[in-house]
């Protein structure tokens, strides 16, 4: 599914959603996502939710132009507090931190036991969701990149199953993005690697004494090289 309307992070997440399935967008904001699966005929039914009135409102507005009111509802609520059990195949929870996502898995977590899939795209804090997910017995089948206007996107996709990765560099860079060898994935790990050399030569000239510090950067490094040797 192409649409000039949605960025390329939004197309990432909405392309990511299974034809026919029913879905959840939690933090919906102007309800955009929803409203181009429905208008492609990609969905059965949505819920768009948000915590802030004002933007949900947006969200109405934009379904009631898009005649879509009788396939989308909209629904005030702090993250998947108004949701109910099994009432959709598909959570995308979409451009957040990832500690806020966290919060909102960890407290909706019986909400969630039954979903075809789980997609989150956290802009922060991506290894602690890589984790979370795990925790809560999702397994990451895929990963998508996207880079767009000079920053860099994670698109996660997770289905039920039991999954732990023993290498904790997974967690920190993405098992499916390294062994695709994502091309865009490389970019952002060759342009990080690049920022941690410059910051770790400016802290050894201009502080010395901060020796935690740099040698934390140099074992980011040394991983960096690793996973740009894979790629």
């Amino acid at each position: 599914m192409e649409n000039m309307n949605l960025s390329k992070r939004m197309t990432a997440v909405a392309n990511s959603v299974i034809k026919g399935s029913s879905i959840a967008d939690i933090g919906t904001d102007h309800g955009y996502i929803p409203i181009e699966l429905a208008k492609n005929n990609m969905i059965t039914k949505a819920i768009a939710m948000d915590i802030n009135k004002g933007p949900l409102e947006k969200a109405r507005k934009n379904i009631e132009s898009n005649n879509l009111l009788g396939v989308i509802e909209t629904r005030l609520s702090n993250g998947l507090e108004k949701l109910e059990e099994n009432e959709v195949d598909i959570v995308i929870i979409a451009g957040m931190g990832g500690e806020l996502i966290n919060q909102i898995l960890q407290e909706g977590e019986k909400k969630i036991t039954h979903l075809k899939r789980l997609i989150v795209q956290p802009q922060t804090e991506i290894y602690k969701v890589r984790k979370r997910l795990h925790h809560i017995g999702y397994q990451i089948i895929d990963e998508i990149m996207v880079e767009e206007e000079g920053k860099y996107y994670f698109i996660i996709l997770s289905e039920k199953g039991n999954e732990i990765y023993e290498n904790p560099t997974y967690y920190y860079y993405g098992k499916h993005l390294i062994e695709k060898k994502d091309p865009i994935f490389k970019e952002y790990v060759e342009k990080g690697l690049e920022k941690n050399n410059q910051l770790l030569h400016r802290l050894i000239d201009q502080s010395p004494s901060a020796v935690d510090r740099i040698e934390a950067i140099k074992e980011e490094i040394k991983v960096m090289k690793e996973v740009l040797i894979c790629l």
